[in-house]
Order: C-alpha cells, then sequence, then structure tokens
C-alpha cells in the first residue's frame, strides 16, 4: 500500500530554467565595479569550465553537493582574479538569489496532481540544487502556494548529497515516517530519480513530457508523459494492493 509520494523538482515540478546568462552578466557588472577588467567571452569560458568539471567529476566524489562558494572559487582561480571573502559572499548570494527576480513555470498538471494526492498520501520533495539553494527554491514554492502540500523538502545542498545517493531518500522517508516499499517517486531522469528511488526500494515513475528515449539499464515501474497521469497509476496501485 502506498503511503508516501516523492518529488523531484526540475523538469518535474518546475520547468527548466537556465540562469547562467544572467550569473555571467552579474559577474561581468561586479567586477568592472572592482575595476576588475574582465571580458564576458572568460567568464563564460571559465563558467562553462568549472561546471564541466564538477559534472564529469560527481560520481568520482560519491555524490557529495558542490556548494556555490566552492564553485566561485574555482571560477575566480580560472579567471586569475583574488577576492577577499566578505567579495565571495556578496557574489554567492547574489548568485543564488537570481532565481527569485524570474521564477521558472510550474509545469502543467502539477498543482492539480499535489492537491489530489496530498489529501490521501504524505508528499515529500526530494531534488538536487545546483547554484540556487533550498532555501530559495522554499521561497518561489510558497510563492505558487504549493509548499503547504509538501511535509517534508529535501535539498542537496542542505544534505551534503545528491542523487541518487541512497542518503537523501532515506532522511525524506524517515521524516514522513514510512518504507521504502510503501512509497513511489516520481522524477525526470533515469540516472538519479529512477535509479536512486528504485536502489533504495521504493517505487518509481518516471516523468518523461518530453518523450526522451529509454536507457535500457534503468528502467522505471512505470512511465508517464502527463503529470496527471500519476493519480491513475498510484490509486490504482492501491486498489490492487487492497484486493
Amino acid at each position: 500500500m502506498i503511503e508516501a509520494v516523492t518529488f523531484d523538482l526540475w523538469n518535474t515540478i518546475f520547468e527548466n530554467k537556465s540562469y547562467s546568462k544572467n550569473r555571467i552578466e552579474f559577474l561581468e557588472q561586479y567586477f568592472t565595479k572592482k575595476k576588475q577588467i574582465i571580458t564576458k567571452s572568460s567568464i563564460q569560458v571559465c563558467y562553462n569550465k568549472v561546471f564541466n568539471y564538477l559534472e564529469m567529476n560527481k560520481a568520482q566524489e560519491d555524490f557529495q553537493h558542490v556548494y556555490t562558494e566552492k564553485i566561485i572559487i574555482r571560477m575566480l582561480k580560472c579567471l586569475d582574479i583574488e577576492l577577499a571573502r566578505n567579495e565571495i559572499k556578496e557574489i554567492v548570494t547574489s548568485m543564488e538569489q537570481e532565481m527569485l527576480k524570474s521564477p521558472p513555470m510550474l509545469k502543467e498538471g502539477v498543482i492539480d496532481t499535489l492537491k489530489q494526492l496530498s489529501q490521501k498520501y504524505k508528499i515529500g520533495l526530494i531534488s538536487n540544487t545546483g547554484i540556487t539553494p533550498g532555501k530559495v527554491i522554499r521561497e518561489v514554492m510558497e510563492q505558487y502556494d504549493i509548499l503547504r502540500y509538501f511535509q517534508i523538502t529535501v535539498f542537496s545542498d542542505e544534505i551534503g548529497y545528491n542523487k541518487p545517493k541512497h542518503i537523501i531518500f532515506q532522511k525524506t522517508l524517515e521524516v514522513l515516517e514510512c518504507k521504502p516499499e510503501n512509497s513511489i517517486h516520481i522524477g525526470d531522469l533515469l540516472d538519479t530519480d529512477v535509479k536512486g528511488a528504485k536502489n533504495y526500494g521504493m517505487l518509481s515513475i518516471w516523468f518523461n513530457d518530453m518523450n526522451e528515449k529509454r536507457d535500457d539499464d534503468i528502467i522505471s515501474d512505470f512511465e508517464v508523459r502527463k503529470m496527471i497521469d500519476v493519480l491513475n497509476i498510484i490509486n490504482n496501485l492501491d486498489y490492487t494492493k487492497k484486493i
């Protein structure tokens, strides 16, 4: 019997939205104010280099979350710029809050799905974060009036690890007081959401609204194109268990 439903955030609850361009423009303006003559193209090169490095080394670092300050320090080293600690903190804060200026849109059907599921199940959010931390994401969720549907929101910057690391799923279900076999996770990425949930003993729904090609090495229990279709799957699971 399903007792808890957990969701991924990006491209599941929220539409994917990149803030890289805004952050690069901010850095260019910041360095100009500090009399550091750095071209936008140089910032772009270092920005991409740092993020490419982090992506390539995620698995080797045991899925540890990489904090914004570390990203900024690597970028400054690439640009051969030295800043005081308070200046680095200033950059970190500005870059982390960029999302508040232009929040991403909600995926179609999210509000109706959350509203109906919350009447019967415990609801959790399990999200990896990049530069935007959980505290900022919660503000945006509050603006959309969907934070109230979640009993727990767990972000990698607060746990210290990214999906598919089991601890991020474990912490969520501990708060929800639910066993893995009585829970189901919904997300758009096979290698983080589906793999992580299944490895921890949860059922999984692949939210594939972009009609991506299936990875035969990672197979979800269910697949949907529309968020609202999640309701039928979960309700049918409960009905099957009862009879």
